[in-house]
């Protein structure tokens, strides 16, 4: 049986990286609060709601690079 870490990052290492991101940003525990922001923010900005973000002037291409160092620093992807 899978648990939600393992799928989670074994779909980052197979590239899918939004649905990665979809699961991580569930995530209560693991992730400072800056990290989760930053993986909370980039998953919602490839659903849809990157206007909305760039609209707050927060740079979403940051947000979606500090996401992916995060989760890499943390399973060593």
């Amino acid at each position: 049986m899978k648990t939600k870490t393992s799928k989670a990052v074994e779909l980052f290492r197979n590239g899918k990286v939004k649905e990665a991101l979809g699961i991580f940003s569930t995530f209560r525990i693991g992730f400072s609060k800056e990290e989760k922001r930053a993986i909370e923010i980039a998953y919602e900005s490839m659903t849809g709601k990157e206007a909305f973000y760039r609209s707050l002037n927060i740079d979403v291409d940051e947000e979606y690079r500090v996401a992916v160092v995060a989760i890499n620093k943390k399973y060593n992807i």
